[in-house]
């Protein structure tokens, strides 16, 4: 059997495929253990664990994920198939009138199968990203991060003021917080997606955290321009958004250590922000009795 926790990571993403598709989602069946032969399928499929096959006789509607386990198709699926990982075989008599996707595991296409159309994670980096397009996007990204931390710190210079003092004075009690609710949160966001009719409600959820770690950004950001030789400190803090952008991106490209670098920095402003009420009270941390 799968372990339902390893799988959250992957759940997420698929929930927040579904999702961003917008159709109608009125039943979803998630797998984690055991040998299933399908000749009905819900509108969502997820394979997490175990055997899954549609046998050649069979044609089923709906949309197919593999995030673990073995899949095996061999019938009429009438919707789109996606792997993020595990095991994924399409027989020759098999036909996908969707796009079939894989992203990661592994994958076996016999020569025969039918899809309509196929798409890998290399085809669509090629097809949306390049070189140029990147450096274009973060520059907007942190263009738009220094101008909202221009505005804000204008306004309630007071709240950056009590969250960076809680990332420089007590990093240890903020990155604690903020891995502690990142992955609580996680863990809320699948299992709320799970019900369907939340999906919305976990989208929000997941706005939500984007825009706290984005202000904990700021605060790294305002951190910065209260070292730097100029007198107000909102173009102080928005000239520290461009400086940290940089410093974080340069860290970034070290291998391993750069992405874990990058992590815990989010992690440690992601708590500062929490424990502080996003910067509406100062941290003070409880004193135990001697």
């Amino acid at each position: 059997m799968a372990n339902p926790i390893e799988l959250i990571p992957l759940l997420v993403v698929v929930f927040l495929l579904v999702g961003v598709q917008g159709g109608p989602v009125e039943s979803i069946e998630i797998v984690t253990d055991g040998t299933h032969t399908v000749s009905e399928m819900p509108d969502v499929y997820v394979v997490g664990g175990g055997t899954t096959t549609i046998p050649a006789n069979a044609s089923v509607s709906g949309s197919v994920y593999v995030i673990g386990g073995t899949a095996v198709l061999e019938g009429q699926i009438d919707g789109d198939v996606t792997q993020l990982s595990g095991n994924l075989t399409v027989a020759s008599t098999a036909v996908v009138t969707g796009n079939t996707q894989y992203i990661a595991g592994a994958l076996d296409i016999d020569d025969g199968a039918t899809l309509g159309s196929f798409t890998t994670a290399e085809t669509l980096a090629a097809q949306s990203t390049s070189p140029t397009r990147g450096y274009v996007f973060l520059a907007a990204q942190t263009l738009a991060l220094a101008l909202a931390a221009g505005f804000l710190v204008r306004r309630f210079e007071f709240a950056f003021v009590n969250a960076g003092q809680a990332v420089t004075a007590h990093p240890v009690v903020s990155g604690v917080v903020g891995l502690l609710v990142s992955a609580t949160a996680l863990a809320l966001v699948v299992f709320m997606a799970m019900t369907i009719i939340l999906i919305p409600v976990s989208i929000l959820g997941f706005g939500v955290g984007v825009l706290t770690v984005a202000y904990g950004y700021l605060v790294y950001g305002y951190l910065v321009g209260q070292r730097l030789p100029i007198d107000r400190p909102d173009v102080a803090s928005a000239v520290g958004v461009v400086l940290f952008a940089i410093g974080l991106e340069l860290v970034g490209a070290i291998p391993l250590v750069g992405s874990l670098v990058q992590l815990g920095v989010l992690v440690v402003s992601l708590g500062a922000v929490l424990v502080t009420y996003f910067g509406l009270r100062t941290f003070e941390p409880v004193s135990l009795p001697a």
